[in-house]
Parts: structure tokens; sequence; C-alpha cells
């Protein structure tokens, strides 16, 4: 079970929701971040505002979690994306409590 999850929502220049959805699943990034701790990722649009994303990622630890944050090569990729936002995003970064799936 993963031990850290962070919980974010980007608020999208209008149309470039797909710029950002690139940047996120670039398959050499993810095998990356896998190999450094990275789990799952889950992210939507609201229905009311295409604009407005939300997603989550949970890691093996928050340790992990953080290292990759402050890495050079996660840095390009957040300010690739924050170049396509209209404000900072938000983060809210929690501890697992339950995991379940289907």
């Amino acid at each position: 079970m993963a031990k850290h999850v962070t919980f974010w929502k980007m608020k999208v220049q209008p149309g470039k929701a797909g710029e950002i959805q690139k940047i996120m699943s670039s398959a050499q990034d993810q095998e990356r971040i896998k190999a450094a701790g990275w789990q799952l990722t889950v992210v939507g649009t609201r229905k009311d505002n295409p604009d407005e994303i939300w997603g989550m990622v949970t890691w093996d630890t928050s340790a992990r979690y953080y290292k990759n944050a402050e890495s050079p090569d996660q840095d390009k990729d957040y300010q690739q994306m924050r170049a396509l936002l209209t404000a900072d995003p938000e983060w809210f970064d929690c501890d697992v409590v339950e995991e379940s799936r289907a």
C-alpha cells in the first residue's frame, strides 16, 4: 500500500488542458518516477469546467515523493506545466490511511 498521497488542483489557460496532459503522460518521465517510488496517478477535468484539472498521485513513501519533487527533472516538468496555468497549483499532501480497489 502507498504511504503518501498528494491531491492537487490546477487552473489551466483556456484550451491548454491537452498540453498539460502530454507533459504528465510522458513515458520517459513515468519510467523515471516509477523507479523513484511513484505508484499511481489519477487525473480528471471538472465536468462543468474543463480548464480546471484535479488529480492525485501516490508514492511508496513521503521521503521519496519529496526527493522527487525537489529534483531538477521534476522542476523542469513543473515549469513547463506552470507556463500553461492561470495561477499556481494547489497541493494537499496526506498520509494514506486506507486504500481499496475493485
